[in-house]
């Protein structure tokens, strides 16, 4: 039964109908349809002044309401967490460049300043996403590539300064004996 009174088509979702009844009435007609007490939507209805039809059109349209509303939120959320993905995908202005020559560099001098190519290996994996980091015999490559770039600069400048030594010690046995120990190193 429609109240004619307090009801207007609705043409559109947004376009509920108007009711004159309070809110406690709409929840407390729902909570006697969603209970499925026996007899409990009929004393709802004389309680509310209303017919049994009106206590269930309530409850279909509370309930939808609330569908509604978390569907929404839902949606929302969603919304807000694919924008927070969106945002984590993209590069960090803190971010490292790390592409092949800044890579070959970064192996080279490390080796140079005696870490293993292994070593070297394993912090690559550490810095760079899984899969992405260069093998121990890529950085040994790139090693022995630069070793021999490097080599080209130091035959002449070896030249030079072979000319200005004049005492060479390889190790402390030719030096007869008379370097001075620190208190943490043992003589031999």
């Amino acid at each position: 039964m429609v109240d004619w009174v307090t009801t207007r088509i609705a043409s559109s979702p947004e376009d509920l109908p108007v009711t004159t009844r309070p809110l406690s009435t709409w929840i407390g007609n729902a909570a006697a349809v969603f209970s499925k007490v026996y007899g409990a939507v009929t004393h709802q209805a004389q309680q509310a002044g209303c017919s049994r039809q009106t206590v269930y059109h309530h409850a279909g349209q509370l309930e939808q309401r609330l569908d509604t509303a978390t569907r929404d939120q839902l949606l929302g959320e969603n919304q807000r967490l694919r924008d927070q993905v969106e945002a984590l995908s993209r590069p960090s202005e803190l971010s490292v460049v790390c592409n092949p020559a800044k890579l070959r560099q970064v192996a080279t001098v490390a080796f140079a300043a005696g870490v293993s190519l292994r070593q070297i290996e394993d912090v690559f994996e550490v810095l760079l996403p899984a899969g992405r980091g260069p093998d121990h015999s890529t950085i040994g490559r790139w090693v022995a590539d630069e070793a021999k770039k490097a080599g080209q600069v130091l035959v002449p400048l070896d030249d030079a300064c072979a000319k200005k030594v004049l005492n060479l010690a390889l190790d402390e046995i030719f030096s007869e004996g008379d370097r001075p120990w620190s208190g943490s190193s043992r003589r031999a």
